[in-house]
């Protein structure tokens, strides 16, 4: 699935790479509508195992969602307004969300660590004073750096550094087997 999509994608990534076009396109596009035909119930069922307060839960639900508007979308007459092309880059950047999903929901993983460090900064700044201090104009010119707060740039760069299969391979699980 996650090469299909790449397939789509690549010449966001590979200077050389030509989109693909004509029968080519068809049948990626044929390919990236059955992907998400049979990935989104098993995304929303993995998602659904999960706490209702779940930020995992919550973001792998709207991302199905998603899935299922852009599957809608060619009976809305969405492919003959933007081109074939962009649908099927459309389609292809949301099943690739939602591989990295179906990873993280299918592990039980209720809040992944950039989540977390989102919500610990978030908690913070909401109650530091110097957080929150501004001048008259409502401006924060000069004020001082917190030193109070979670790490906030060590936290959430190492969060985005780890993948899904980082986090599959903590917690013992093999990545191999959800994708």
């Amino acid at each position: 699935m996650r090469e299909t999509a790449h397939r789509v994608l690549a010449p966001d990534t590979v200077p050389d790479a030509v989109p693909p076009v004509g029968e080519e396109l068809d049948a990626l596009t044929a390919a990236l509508r059955g992907h998400l035909e049979r990935l989104s119930p098993e995304v929303e069922q993995a998602a659904g195992r999960l706490p209702k307060n779940s930020p995992t839960r919550a973001t792998a639900l709207a991302c199905v969602g998603e899935a299922r508007g852009k599957l809608r979308a060619p009976e809305l007459g969405f492919v003959m307004l933007t081109g074939g092309v962009m649908y099927t880059r459309r389609l292809a950047r949301v099943l690739a969300a939602l591989c990295d999903h179906c990873d993280i929901v299918s592990a039980g993983i209720e809040e992944t660590l950039e989540q977390t460090a989102f919500r610990h900064l978030s908690d913070h700044q909401s109650r530091c004073r110097t957080c929150k201090a501004v001048d008259d104009d409502g401006m924060k010119p000069g004020a001082p750096l917190c030193r109070g707060g979670p790490p906030q740039g060590r936290v959430s760069a190492g969060a985005r550094s780890l993948t899904a299969a980082d986090l599959l391979i903590r917690r013992g699980r093999s990545a191999d087997a959800t994708a």
